[in-house]
């Protein structure tokens, strides 16, 4: 079975006459009739009923004529999106960040695609994690970053680098600091447990992170104040009344300033992996390609800067 002969029966379908599909097809009627026998053949099954009139699908017919549909839509999309290839990227990609990568990403994106791709136009969408999954699977963005989401089977993902977390105080809490503005002398695991703490909700997936590997260590924290809000979270912290985890990414301005200050966490593992995400089921277009691959390429120049302290996680 191939396309031409999937083109063939579809037509035969339609005209609900081998005839006149014969002649709208611009072949002899003896030799559709042969592709359609080879068809049945090849199915083990009769696909259309010989009437008077015409032919009439049997329900195998028509369940053929569904996946045939399909089929031909698919290819004729792969088929208009390869040759897109060679074409300027042009259209519209929508990407889903979080707030910490839309801080260190969705400026520098938008600035750098307007010269390599005019034509293209791309819209930054910042929400929580938990809203980007949801857009994905809806079909409502073409792309989003999302943590930790080696989990998340349905989607496709494509992990870029992981980076860890830092506990986070008001001014001056942990000493000297080094050129990133992070403590020089790490913050030894049973001391989390003299905290208060200003974290997301439980449904946040960074409190989920967070829950989960203080699980693994059998420690607990002392959660004060719920709130799911990166910039009133710093607020609040930077007024002395809670401590949190956060990326460096989502506090270096304020690490350079001295309005917060911050330090690694020695003996628990609180990395975090950043991945590109996808749907699947959505079409693949050249101009989301060409997006992801420039948020790539974007990502990937911060970290060997170090104006993003995270580990490059090679392509597989």
């Amino acid at each position: 079975m191939d396309e031409v002969q999937l083109r063939n029966f579809v037509m035969i379908g339609r005209c609900a006459s081998i005839t006149e599909a014969a002649d709208r097809l611009g072949i002899a009627q003896p030799s559709l009739s042969q592709q359609l026998l080879r068809l049945e053949d090849e199915f083990g099954t009769k696909l259309f009923r010989r009437t008077s009139r015409g032919v009439v699908a049997t329900d195998a017919g028509r369940m053929l004529q569904e996946h045939a549909a399909t089929i031909l839509q698919a290819m004729n999309r792969a088929r208009d999106e390869v040759q897109a290839t060679e074409r300027v990227p042009q259209g519209n990609v929508a990407v889903g960040l979080p707030a910490t990568a839309s801080m260190i990403l969705g400026v520098p994106l938008l600035i750098a695609a307007r010269t390599s791709m005019p034509l293209v136009s791309i819209h930054v969408r910042e929400a929580m994690t938990g809203t980007i999954r949801r857009w994905l699977e809806e079909g409502r963005i073409e792309l989003g970053i999302l943590y930790a989401a080696e989990n998340i089977r349905h989607l496709s993902t494509k992990v870029i680098a992981r980076e860890t977390l830092l506990l986070v105080g008001p001014a001056g809490a942990f000493g000297e600091t080094d050129d990133f503005g992070i403590a020089t002398q790490p913050i030894e695991q049973p001391r989390l447990k003299t905290y208060d703490f200003i974290l997301p909700s439980v449904s946040h997936g960074l409190r989920e992170l967070i829950e989960r590997q203080l699980h693994m260590e059998d420690l607990s924290l002392s959660t004060t104040i719920e709130i799911d809000s990166l910039a009133h979270t710093k607020t609040l912290v930077a007024s002395r009344l809670g401590y949190t985890l956060l990326p460096h990414a989502a506090v270096c301005n304020e690490l350079a300033s001295g309005e917060l200050s911050a330090a690694h966490v020695e003996g628990i593992d609180l990395s975090r992996s950043v991945a590109f995400v996808r749907n699947p089921a959505q079409p693949l277009t050249r101009a989301s390609i060409e997006v992801e691959d420039l948020a790539r390429r974007l990502l990937r120049d911060m970290i060997a800067e170090g104006r993003w302290l995270a580990t490059p996680v090679e392509d597989e």
